[in-house]
């Protein structure tokens, strides 16, 4: 748990306040679900565990990532193992994670009548995640082996980006504090509208921050590395400038790569566009959340100072 709490230093935890923040739409009470709160922030951080072996990444919020920490720690005894032995540790790091996430929301919440909705909307939630990080995977290799069809590349991306941000990112931690505060469908689905544009456009947003920020506290152009497929590459990917992006993007990086990358997609135009995606969404789901009822001007204001607060983030 020290671990888990060394790596969360950090974070945003944007996650863990928006289950407060679901919470507190309809009821007043927010300490009653702070330990709803902490249980999604250690969910959150175990996935990334798992998604930093994914990724091979060395760096999470400036900080060694757990298979680096502990390949580093051992691979004066054995070079060999050492990798493997680090990935492993993560697993089971991650996994401990995953279940004490389990744990906290069962312990706190053990007499409460919305346990059974509270449970099955986190794990739901997990679920939602973890079929977005397949699709996460398996796209940059079919992409990079030209066996995606550029028509259907927008949808791919755009369903990763539905999965594997906006539900765990804002709709599960808003959807799971208003279950615990006792919402009907109705407002669910309000608030699921709503997270779905703020986590689309907050997904893009990091895409263009994983390559144009220095600030993330990852490793610089890890996204480059990694193929990653976003809605920059799939712009680009139908323009003339994608055979040269081609000899950068999937290979080993390095300053001129990076720069490189990043002048082709401001060139190309394909910066633009993922700007005014971004934006489109952030505006579409302010306007959406005026039009909610239910929610009183104050709390509407608090979302959106959190929206604009996302909007001006540098990492």
């Amino acid at each position: 748990m020290e671990y888990f709490s060394k790596l969360n230093t950090n974070g945003k935890l944007v996650r863990g306040i928006l289950v407060n923040l679901g919470y507190h739409l309809l009821k007043d009470n927010k300490e009653y679900s702070t330990s709803l709160a902490l249980a999604y922030e250690v969910f959150q951080t175990a996935i990334l565990v798992h998604d930093d072996i994914i990724d091979e990444d060395e760096k999470r919020r400036g900080v060694n990532t757990i298979h680096f920490e502990n390949y580093n720690k051992y691979k004066e005894y054995d070079e060999t193992s050492s990798k493997h032995l680090g990935d492993s540790i993560a697993i089971c790091m991650g996994n401990f994670g995953l279940f004490e996430s389990i744990k906290i929301i069962s312990t706190a919440y053990k007499d409460d009548p919305n346990l059974s909705k509270v449970l099955n909307n986190f794990i739901d939630t997990a679920l939602n995640t973890v079929r977005g990080e397949i699709l996460d995977v398996v796209l940059p290799f079919e992409s990079k082996n030209k066996l995606v069809d550029l028509n259907t590349l927008d949808k791919s991306i755009m369903d990763i980006y539905r999965l594997k941000t906006a539900y765990y990112t804002i709709i599960g931690p808003m959807s799971v504090g208003l279950i615990l505060a006792g919402s009907d469908e109705e407002k669910l689905k309000d608030i699921s509208s709503f997270g779905e544009k703020v986590g689309i456009a907050f997904q893009i947003q990091d895409d263009i921050l994983g390559i144009y920020s220095d600030e993330m506290g990852k490793v610089i152009g890890s996204d480059i590395k990694e193929f990653k497929q976003t809605i920059l590459y799939s712009h680009i990917a139908k323009t003339e400038y994608i055979n040269e992006l081609e000899k950068y993007y999937g290979k080993e990086i390095d300053t001129n790569s990076i720069n490189k990358v990043r002048e082709l997609f401001k060139i190309s135009g394909s910066l633009d566009y993922a700007v005014n995606m971004m934006n489109k969404l952030y505006d579409e789901s302010i306007n959406e959340l005026n039009n909610i009822n239910w929610i009183d001007l104050d709390k509407k204001n608090i979302l959106i100072g959190f929206v604009e607060y996302l909007r001006n983030r540098n990492k």
